[in-house]
C-alpha cells in the first residue's frame, strides 16, 4: 500500500539574532525535507546551510527521481541509503568549492540533516551531520532518532556527562563534526520502517534548545490529534515556531514536519 506524506516547513530569524542563518528545504513529491544550520561565529554561514540544503535536495531529485531506482524491495532500501550519501557528500564539496572561490566565506560549515520517506515501500532514510535532529512520534510516544555530532555528546556517551548536565552545559554547541570544513564529514545514515500515523520532526538547535522534549512532544502529539493532513503539519510547524520565540527565541529555528498516513 502506498503511504500519503503530508510535509510542511518553517524558518525564522528567532527573537535575537541579526541574520537567519538555517536555511530549509523541501521535496514533497519525493517525501523529502532537510534543515541545516550554518555555523555561528563563522563567515557565511548562512551561505552554507543553503547551499547544503539547495545541493542535498537536488542530488536527492537525481539518485531518486531521475535515477534508476530498483523495484526489488531491499536493493531500493540500499539505493536510497547510496543517494542520502551522496546527498552529504555533494553538499560538502559544493560549499569547499565555494569557499575556494570566495575567500570571504573561507571556513563556513553548517549542520545538515535530511529525511527521506518512500510513499512505495514505506521505508524512510536519515542523513545527518552535526546537532540537528530528526524525531518521531509514534502511538503518542516522541523519539530522537539522530545522534548530536558534539562534545557534549561524546562525554554522554562516555559517562562523563549525565544528558541533563549536558542540556546545560557551556559547551554544549561545540560540534565534532560539520559539512564544508576541511575534513569532510561521516554522515550518519538511519534507516527504518515508516507507519501510518508516524509524524517526523526535523529541526535546528533553535528549537530544539528552546523546547524540553515533553512540551515538543505534546505539540505534536495535539497538533495531530484529528488527522494527519497537511493543514494540521502547517499549523504545528507555526505553533512550535511561535513556542520557540515565546521562551526566547534565542537563535534562528527552523523546523520541518512529515506526517504519513494511508489515507
Amino acid at each position: 500500500m502506498t503511504l500519503h506524506l503530508h510535509i510542511a516547513g518553517r524558518t525564522d530569524i528567532g527573537m535575537v539574532r541579526s541574520r537567519n542563518e538555517d536555511s530549509l528545504s523541501l521535496v514533497p513529491e519525493l517525501g523529502v525535507a532537510i534543515v541545516a544550520d550554518g555555523m555561528g561565529g563563522h563567515p557565511g554561514g548562512d551561505v552554507a546551510s543553503r547551499i547544503a540544503a539547495e545541493v542535498a535536495a537536488d542530488s536527492l531529485r537525481h539518485g531518486v527521481a531521475n535515477g534508476d531506482v530498483p523495484p526489488d524491495e531491499q536493493r531500493r532500501v540500499d539505493h536510497l541509503g547510496e543517494a542520502m550519501t551522496r546527498s552529504v557528500e555533494w553538499a560538502h564539496e559544493a560549499i569547499r568549492s565555494e569557499s575556494g572561490r570566495n575567500p570571504e566565506v573561507e571556513g563556513m560549515g553548517t549542520t545538515l540533516t535530511a529525511l527521506l520517506v518512500d510513499a512505495e515501500t514505506g521505508v524512510f532514510v536519515i542523513g545527518h551531520v552535526g546537532d540537528s535532529r530528526v524525531y518521531r512520534m509514534r502511538d503518542g510516544e516522541l523519539v530522537q532518532l539522530t545522534q548530536d555530532d558534539t562534545w557534549v555528546q561524546q562525554q554522554v556517551e562516555a559517562a562523563s556527562l549525565t544528558a541533563e548536565q549536558a542540556s546545560h552545559h557551556p559547551y554544549r554547541h561545540i560540534l565534532t563534526q560539520c559539512v564544508g570544513l576541511a575534513d569532510p564529514p561521516s554522515a550518519h545514515i538511519v534507516q527504518g520502517e515508516a507507519r501510518s500515523g508516524d509524524v517526523y520532526v526535523l529541526c535546528t538547535d533553535g528549537l530544539a534548545g528552546m523546547l524540553p522534549e515533553d512540551d515538543l512532544a505534546e505539540a505534536v502529539r495535539s497538533g495531530f490529534m484529528g488527522a494527519l493532513g497537511a493543514a494540521a503539519a502547517e499549523q504545528v510547524a507555526e505553533r512550535l515556531v511561535a513556542m520557540a520565540n515565546d521562551r526566547g527565541g534565542r537563535d534562528n529555528i527552523t523546523v520541518a514536519l512529515v506526517a504519513v498516513s494511508d489515507s
